[in-house]
């Protein structure tokens, strides 16, 4: 495929797609019906295949652009702190594990338009995507093992406790992303606090 044939907006398109789904998850959520837990897995899978592909098309096809790196986490953070936030809303995830989550992203995201507001553009770090691969992995097991505790009790029974578990390690290797993001951006934050005379 050359360059030509692949549209501009493609990758920010792939992006957003996971910004327009983010409702839909919520609402399968509360539904909570058999088919919606199943049609969660499918949302989700499409989901994290969008962010991999959204990123490969961008860097093979130069099409990587300042908004886009704005947009992508961005619309990371909001596509799965839903998920996040409706695993807590439903008990199947304990609501101190999950704030720790959404205060970190915040965080993130307003320092990030601090330095973009500065003209500095802080691209994704290693830390960052070691973060968005566990979380992924760890959703798509949760939502699968809510649907394996519809047909298995044992599953059922167990499933607050091996969500916590499960979220205890999202929780760590978050907030330890979010240091190295802080020490990233260390040198822009001091000239905001303290700007040269």
């Amino acid at each position: 495929m050359s360059l030509m044939k692949v549209p501009r907006s493609l990758p920010n398109i792939l992006t957003l797609s996971r910004l327009a789904l983010s409702p839909v998850i919520a609402v399968l959520f509360i539904i909570d019906a058999p088919w919606c837990r199943i049609s969660l897995l499918g949302i989700i899978i499409f989901c994290e295949l969008t962010d991999a592909l959204d990123g490969y098309i961008a860097r093979k096809y130069g099409l990587v652009t300042d908004l886009g790196k704005l947009l992508d986490p961005m619309a990371d953070s909001i596509y799965r702190d839903t998920i996040f936030i409706c695993l807590a809303v439903v008990h199947e995830v304990s609501l101190l594990l999950v704030l720790p989550i959404l205060y970190r992203d915040s965080v993130i995201a307003t320092l990030r338009a601090v330095c973009a507001y500065r003209g500095a553009v802080l691209a994704a770090r290693t830390s960052g995507k070691i973060k968005a691969i566990f979380q992924a992995f760890v959703i798509i097991v949760l939502v699968i093992l809510r649907i394996v505790a519809l047909y298995v009790p044992v599953v059922e029974e167990n499933l607050f406790l091996i969500s916590n578990l499960m979220m205890s390690l999202v929780c760590a290797v978050t907030l330890y992303s979010g240091y190295e993001y802080l020490r990233a951006m260390a040198p822009e934050l001091k000239t905001v606090v303290n700007p040269p005379e």
